[in-house]
């Protein structure tokens, strides 16, 4: 077992911005959950079946903003990187990550969750400078990475992400492991999966919407009552109170 530190930044319930630096302990022998695995992982509990054609692995954004359709049965061999749900956690909130709990516990859904922070060979320190956004997808696509190699390639990998950077960096880096959008992966390989296009074009709307709104309301997530002269008008008269 390896001992690292990972830094964190927090917000208190004040609202500032808090640096924490926590103890980070690394493994060789966090599980892969796969029934794939010839390196004698521990094979009790639930474990992703051997008979699809890939495996799948969402990004962090694409889990946050398209879990809905990642519920489908039909969508077979997901892989949940640690990484990707402990955004959907800090991001989405306690409601959306119990939905992702639920999600993974259900025998019924062929999907399973790899620890990639704690196994020591999957586990990537985010880099001097390097924004959290852009070290979450890195992490989460060098996990799908050794995930292909931990399987002996039995299994080809394909990483869905809304990260034009990222498809176009990794696209082409790693044999047998492949970076798309989760367009183009919808489109691909679960082309007459008609509800599933549908609640994408439904989701993607409704988020075009959001921004448009928010641009309209100059970035604020709600339209003010009072136009800021107003209020300041009214602070310096005593009408309002700041």
């Amino acid at each position: 077992m390896l001992r690292t530190e990972k830094v964190l930044q927090l917000r208190s319930q004040q609202g500032r911005s808090v640096r924490v630096v926590r103890e980070h302990y690394l493994r060789p022998d966090v599980p892969c959950r796969s029934a794939l695995c010839r390196a004698g992982c521990p094979r009790d509990g639930k474990l992703l079946s051997d008979d699809v054609t890939h495996y799948v692995v969402p990004d962090w954004k694409v889990l946050q903003d398209y879990l809905e359709i990642l519920e489908f049965p039909e969508l077979k061999g997901i892989i949940f990187m640690q990484t990707a749900c402990q955004a959907v956690q800090h991001q989405k909130g306690r409601r959306q990550y119990n939905k992702l709990r639920n999600l993974i516990k259900d025998t019924r859904h062929d999907c399973a969750v790899f620890a990639n922070e704690f196994h020591q060979n999957s586990y990537q320190p985010r880099e001097k400078g390097e924004s959290m956004e852009k070290w979450q997808t890195r992490s989460i696509y060098n996990a799908a990475v050794w995930y292909y190699n931990h399987c002996v390639g039995q299994m080809p990998v394909v990483m869905v992400t809304e990260d034009e950077d990222a498809i176009r960096q990794y696209g082409n880096e790693t044999e047998g492991v492949f970076v798309i959008s989760f367009k183009n992966y919808l489109d691909n390989f679960w082309p007459d999966l008609k509800a599933a296009h549908e609640l994408f074009d439904s989701i993607l709307q409704a988020r075009r919407e959001r921004e448009i709104e928010s641009q309209e309301n100059n970035g604020k997530e709600y339209p003010e009552h009072l136009p800021m002269e107003v209020l300041e008008a009214g602070i310096k008269s005593g009408r309002y109170i700041q």
